[in-house]
């Protein structure tokens, strides 16, 4: 039995539930998608004929080489060689041309710059990794996503290694704060996608779109023990599919479980559709009568 506790709650709840989506980060913009073609804006007329309600989009922080801070700039000048040398080491061709980065910003890993790597050979097919570098020292962290369009052994998003490299970006306390319900809990999965290679762009109310109306708002499912909370969220990332994310927490914060399934967008949905009309039952023949022949007299 579980307990929801959804971004998009019933009407009466909407002005509870419309500042928790902003309140993820005030640094973090929640912006429209970078392909409007997919994922535009609908409004929806209310009494009176003015718009009332709109699609908006959460999203983490983008920056492109020549918009990091200066410090972080800094700082991956001097790492760039150990990032390519992890890179290598999980069997990406650093010495190809045309590849790029940018720099995703998640609040929640104040201890590392996240970095995403991508490229696309001359058929098309894309390479994809991602690139933690330590603020104060240490290894690259880094986490294989695609290579020439394919995943390395497992999907990166259910990779329980990449668990564990989340854990070590997190820091305990902030992690613990931000799975439960009155923390950033849409950031911290965000961030976790960004980090396996997704660049998630989650409306807060997918129904809104004719086209999403199957797709759930951003929610947290609670256990009854409060012990264990998942959070789902969709990511419109195509012209014609959206993934649906479903990452799980236990208590103290740790995914134990990520899974990214992607489905079909829907078409405008019938609001009034006809009314079938009954057809009438055919009248059964009736049962033929079975005779005896009478008992023989004694």
């Amino acid at each position: 039995m579980k307990k929801f506790l959804s971004l998009v709650p019933p009407s009466a709840l909407l002005l509870l539930a419309t500042p928790l989506l902003f309140a993820q980060d005030a640094s973090s913009p929640v912006g429209q998608p970078a392909a409007q073609a997919y994922a535009p804006s609908i409004l929806q007329a209310g009494q009176g004929g003015t718009a009332e309600a709109k699609i908006q989009y959460f999203s983490l922080e983008h920056r492109a080489p020549d918009q990091m801070e200066p410090a972080d700039a800094e700082l991956f000048k001097k790492r760039k060689r150990d990032v390519l040398a992890e890179a290598e080491f999980y069997g990406y061709d650093m010495s190809a041309g045309q590849w790029a980065y940018e720099q995703s910003v998640c609040p929640l890993m104040p201890d590392y710059i996240m970095l995403r790597y991508s490229r696309k050979s001359a058929t098309g097919a894309e390479s994809i990794f991602t690139s933690l570098v330590p603020r104060q020292g240490g290894r690259i962290l880094t986490v294989p996503v695609l290579h020439n369009g394919a995943t390395r052994f497992l999907p990166a998003a259910g990779d329980s290694r990449n668990f564990q490299i989340f854990s070590q970006a997190v820091p305990e306390d902030i992690a613990k704060q931000n799975s439960d319900s009155n923390g950033k809990w849409l950031m911290l999965s965000v961030c976790y996608a960004e980090m396996t290679g997704a660049r998630p762009q989650v409306p807060n109310e997918p129904g809104l779109d004719l086209h999403m109306v199957n797709a759930p708002p951003p929610t947290m499912h609670i256990s009854v023990t409060g012990q264990e909370h998942e959070v789902r969220f969709p990511d419109p990332f195509s012209p014609t599919s959206f993934r649906l994310w479903s990452i799980s927490y236990n208590s103290s914060g740790r995914i134990v479980s990520a899974s990214s399934e992607e489905y079909l967008l829907g078409g405008p949905v019938i609001q009034h559709p006809e009314e079938t009309q009954p057809k009438p039952m055919p009248t059964p023949p009736p049962s033929p009568v079975k005779t005896s022949n009478p008992l023989p007299p004694h």
